[in-house]
């Protein structure tokens, strides 16, 4: 008989991989709501890079020929400067502290970007995504939402979703990819990180699938709600 517990891990990477392929994103957001009230923050954070290094590969089909690697590599190299801190800050905050601070983020921008939804900053350079990147990659390092700012940053610079997914999905792969590597040096990981994979990574590609073949009937509002809805929904349940 399959313990509770591993039934419900497993149902959440089906959710994730589903709204990862729906989104581009949101893999962590979704997964850690419910992984965080049966796992510790030490095994949920590698988990989410594994599980979100292999539905971000997945659903790449969905955007590569939009993918412009000058947009994308400011944020990137911000992105790897950021991780070192974020592993820092997985070992020496209380998991309260870290996980009710990353909602209460959440939940404000989500809220402010559906009350203004006109706002666009057309002309932000690279130095902000940069900026963007460092804060993405310390959330990596940290708790595995390498996606969560590079998205909402997205949003807010009014990007079509062909252009916003091309931007954040390549930055994704990369940063957590350097995160796992990065707990793997620090001795973060262990056996229960390949236990729990073992149990999510065979429901991750029917998810994913389903997810991207949602995407492709999407029209541009609703994608932007959607995101936003989910990143609001993330944040509240990292709240309880």
């Amino acid at each position: 008989m399959i313990p509770l517990t591993d039934l419900v891990i497993a149902l959440a990477a089906l959710l994730g991989a589903f709204v990862s392929g729906l989104s581009g994103f949101a893999f962590g957001l979704i997964v850690l709501g419910i992984w965080l009230h049966v796992l510790p923050p030490t095994v949920t954070g590698p988990l989410v890079l594994i599980c979100g290094g292999f539905t971000t590969s997945m659903s790449l089909v969905a955007v590569w020929p939009a993918i412009r690697l000058s947009r994308i590599l400011p944020m990137i190299l911000g992105g790897f400067l950021g991780i070192p801190a974020g592993i820092w800050l997985l070992t020496q905050l209380d998991p309260s502290v870290l996980r009710r601070s990353i909602g209460i983020f959440m939940i404000a921008y989500s809220l402010f970007m559906l009350l203004s939804p006109r706002l666009v900053l057309r002309h932000a350079g690279h130095a902000a995504d940069a900026a963007i990147g460092f804060v993405g990659g310390a959330m990596s390092g940290s708790v595995g939402l390498s996606g969560a700012v590079p998205t909402a940053w997205s949003m807010l610079r009014g990007w079509r979703p062909d252009e916003a997914r091309a931007v954040y999905q390549p930055f994704n792969l990369p940063i957590l990819a350097a995160s796992l590597a990065g707990q793997f040096a620090t001795g973060v990981l262990d056996w229960r990180h390949v236990y729990y994979a073992a149990i999510c990574l065979p429901m991750l590609p029917l998810g994913v699938w389903l997810g991207v073949r949602a995407y492709r009937r999407l029209n541009p509002a609703w994608f932007r709600r959607i995101v936003l809805f989910l990143l609001l929904a993330s944040g509240a349940t990292l709240m309880v």
